[in-house]
Parts: C-alpha cells; structure tokens; sequence
C-alpha cells in the first residue's frame, strides 16, 4: 500500500505541536530496545516515529499507536541524538485531538499559548458574570451555600454544559473511529474486554507500574482515581440530595468526596513538581494549564469544605465561587486536555487488546 507523503510535517508541522527536536531523529531503533511496549511490537515506537518523519498522516490518526504510549521517558533518556521521541509521541496526540475535532478550538489552544490564555480569560470572566447576576442573597450569619447560589442553577449549568461537552466528544470520537476504519476496521463491542480494560488501564493504571520511576505511577493514579471519586460523589449528591443542601448529605459522601480531593491535590503536586524540578524533560503549556486547575479544583474544594465546617460564610462564598469556576473550566476544556488524552487512550488500548485477542484465536489470521 502507498503512503502520502509529507515530508515536511515532522520538521515544520509538528514542531508547532511540541515536538522541537523530533527532526534530530535519524531512526536508529534505541527507542524500541528501551521501551516495555516493544515486548509486543518489536518496531514500537520507531514505527511510528517513522511515519511522522515521512508525514504519513493518514497512518497516524488511524493507528492505536499514539495512544499506547504512557510516556514513561526511557526512550527520551537513551536517544542518542536527543531527539526526543516520547516527546514526539505526545505532540502527535496533541494534534490527532485537533485532526478529531469538529470545532477547531482544539488548535488553537494546543498551538498558541496566547489565544490559549485569551480563550481562558474569556471563559473566567463569563462564568464571573453569570455568578455575579445570577447568585442569591448570601446570609452571613450561617453559611448557606444553596441559598447563595440555587441549586437550581447549578444543576441547569452544570447538565447544560455537560450535555454540549458530550455532543463535542462524541463527534470527536466518530471522527476518531471513521480515521481507525479507514486503515483498519470497525472494533466490536466486547463489554468484557471493554471493562477489563477500564479497570487495568484507566483505574488501576498497570501500564505506568511497568516505569522504573514509579512515582509517575503513583501521581496518575492519584489523579484519575481523585476524578473518578469526585464524579462519583457529585453524582450520588445529585441524586440523594436534589434539594442540594450541604447539611443533608450523607456521611459517607462527604468521606468519599474528601478522599478523592486529597488524591486529586496529591497527585497534582507530584506532577507539579516533577515538572518544576526538570524530571519531565519537556512541558508543554497546555499540561501546566490543566495541572494549575486540578491543583485548584481540588485545593478549593478542600478549603471549602473547612470553611463551612468553621461557618465564616463571606469566605465561603468566594471560595465556593472560585471553585465553580475552576470546574466549569475543567469541563469546558475536557475535549482538548488530558480528559481527552486518557478517553482516546482507553478506547486505543480497548481497540488494541481486541486486535491482539483476534490474531491470538486460531483460525481467525488472515492467510
């Protein structure tokens, strides 16, 4: 099969992605006798570097490959040319997200760092605006956070944007499949598989452990499994407590919700600092913008719930605001951040284990 070519795409595309040093590369395999996934293809991730450097783009949105990766650095160490390659692998990702997307605001937020701050700004002031107008009367002898701001209107913001996020993947992810059949074809729905996957791969995170560092490991799993709780209680309030009174939720919400803000701040901080100590050899603005806010969404949820606990309600209520606004931007940005890297990344995997499963049945190869 022929490919299309684009030559330049490594050395001028991608560059704007991240990848600054991926055009030192001259292919010489280090980076697939370092990494743990070349125990299952021999020629990964050098295969796949390769098609970036012919800029066979086509090859690359419909491959799983991108995904596979959970940019554990070794084959960045051993690069003898420095050329970067888990970089390399993360930038092409970054612009599969953009290729995915129907609205095009995947590009501009991965590739300008000023629109980026400008469409942030904007979103921060619009969601100000609407708390400022629309925010209830706030009783500063007893904190009430439903009296200060209607549950009503928080369950109407918070399904509505929900609601438009979810449209926006999906497109994405038809996108994404439409890409993967056309090179390969369509993945079945096996609940099992789809399941096992979630469990070993987006909650446990087995793949990191596979990481000499093991702090990596340990930082996503905090994080992922901060996010699951936090999802989890918002859910159960919403449906155990629709009136929305914080006085009447039950105990062991609040514990969860607690657990999983600490998790949250304490893998934020791990990433944090790996990247202001130099450990992570490249950072994208885009991964310090995320970082910043989950470090905020879960440290203003945190002091929240402290605040409430003393009952000093004009600190409540900024920080009960500052904290919408944290999340509202989390969920607005969901499909272009690392939402969107650990949602394609699940389904690649999925995608990836059911190719592996199918050449492992007899009978099934191709002849």
């Amino acid at each position: 099969m022929s490919l299309e070519a684009q030559p330049e795409f490594l050395t001028e595309e991608l560059i704007r992605w991240g990848a600054r040093r991926g055009k030192a590369c001259f292919n010489c395999g280090n980076c697939s006798a370092i990494c743990p996934l070349a125990e299952t293809n021999p020629f990964y991730p050098r295969q796949i570097i390769r098609y970036a450097q012919l800029g066979a783009t086509k090859k690359i949105l419909g491959s799983p490959a991108i995904w596979l990766c959970y940019h554990c650095g070794e084959c960045t160490t051993m690069c003898p040319r420095q050329a970067d390659p888990g970089e390399v692998i993360m930038s092409l990702r970054r612009w599969a997200i953009a290729q995915y997307d129907w609205t095009g605001l995947g590009k501009v937020l991965y590739r300008s760092p000023i629109l980026s701050l400008i469409f942030y700004l904007a979103a921060t002031v619009l969601a100000s605006l609407v708390l400022y107008f629309f925010h209830g009367p706030m009783d500063m002898e007893r904190v009430r956070l439903n009296l200060f701001l209607p549950t009503h209107l928080i369950d109407i913001c918070g399904l509505s944007l929900g609601a438009l996020v979810l449209f926006s993947l999906g497109i994405n992810l038809y996108r994404m499949n439409f890409w993967y059949r056309s090179e390969y074809k369509s993945v079945p729905l096996d609940l099992g598989a789809l399941l096992r996957t979630f469990w070993e791969e987006v909650v446990m995170q087995n793949r990191y452990r596979k990481c000499e560092d093991k702090s990596k490991w340990l930082m996503h799993v905090a994080i992922v499994n901060g996010f699951l709780l936090l999802f989890l209680t918002t859910a159960l309030a919403f449906l155990l407590n629709p009136e929305g009174d914080p006085g009447k939720v039950p105990l062991f919400i609040r514990v969860l919700g607690t657990i999983g803000g600490f998790s949250l701040v304490f893998g934020a901080s791990i990433a944090g600092w790996r990247r202001f100590t130099g450990e992570e050899v490249y950072n994208h603005f885009t991964d310090w913008i995320f970082l910043k806010l989950v470090l905020m969404a879960g440290l203003t949820g945190l002091i929240l719930e402290l605040l409430v606990a003393l009952n000093l309600p004009l600190a409540s209520y900024l920080v009960y605001a500052l904290h919408l606004i944290v999340v509202f931007l989390l969920i607005l940005t969901a499909p272009y951040s690392k939402f969107a890297h650990a949602l394609y990344r699940f389904l690649a995997v999925y995608a990836f284990h059911l190719e592996k499963k199918e050449q492992a049945t007899p009978g099934t190869a191709e002849t």
